[in-house]
């Protein structure tokens, strides 16, 4: 196939699916799973009351219940049921396992930062994720079992994995930060093709949120020499 070839294709030309197959993945996941979205909305509670509790111990099981959270929604989500449809969703699935296996290196090999957070401003922002973001499926489907919950749909979890940029330090930082950008972009073009506009605003978010991330992060103590 000719250069030019390639040139006359679109984004839409990659896209074999409409909005409607793949808003009903989200249907279809949570009837699958049911009742075990409740060990997920388990998991969004507890990481916030874990990082804010006293002692590295707390704080590196909320960052292990993180990288479970990245693995589970990323074989079970995308390499599951996306892939069949979307090859690019399936190897961004095994993304999501290995940032998960990354997180968890981070908790056992010091990557884990054990310094003050602000308490008030890290909740507020992990609270627009986990209550918020999963609506915006249920938005544009009209179907409340679509809802995108934490630890189950991909968007969801990578918003919220964003803001776990504020607990870890040094090079694993850095490892993890490509992926949030990558998917980021992956989603947003893909929602922009299927014309899913209330789904923009998770890559958006995600982006934004790797900010905050940075901006929550605890700042090192300086010596007065």
């Amino acid at each position: 196939m000719s250069g030019a070839d390639w040139l006359s294709y679109s984004l839409q030309d990659f896209v074999m699916f409409g909005p409607q197959v793949f808003l009903r993945l989200f249907v279809r996941i949570n009837q699958d799973l049911w009742p075990w979205q409740v060990l997920a909305v388990v998991a969004a509670i507890g990481i916030p009351v874990l990082l804010f509790r006293q002692g590295r111990n707390a704080r590196c099981l909320a960052v292990g219940l993180m990288a479970v959270a990245w693995a589970v929604s990323g074989y079970g989500f995308l390499v599951g049921y996306f892939g069949p449809i979307n090859w690019p969703a399936a190897w961004f699935g095994w993304a999501f396992v290995a940032q998960g296996v990354l997180l968890a290196a981070a908790m056992l090999f010091g990557g884990v930062h054990g310094g003050a957070l602000s308490f008030g401003r890290f909740v507020a922002l992990w609270l627009i994720v986990a209550c918020g973001l999963p609506w915006l499926v249920l938005a544009e489907s009209g179907q409340w079992q679509a809802l995108a919950l934490f630890g189950i749909a991909p968007g969801t979890t990578a918003a919220a994995g964003a803001l776990i940029v504020a607990v870890i330090t040094g090079p694993w930082r850095w490892l993890y930060l490509p992926l949030l950008v990558l998917w980021s972009l992956f989603s947003a073009a893909m929602f922009w093709v299927l014309q899913t506009s209330w789904l923009l605003v998770t890559p958006v978010a995600t982006l934004l949120l790797v900010g905050a991330g940075f901006w929550l992060s605890p700042r090192p103590a300086r010596s007065l020499d």
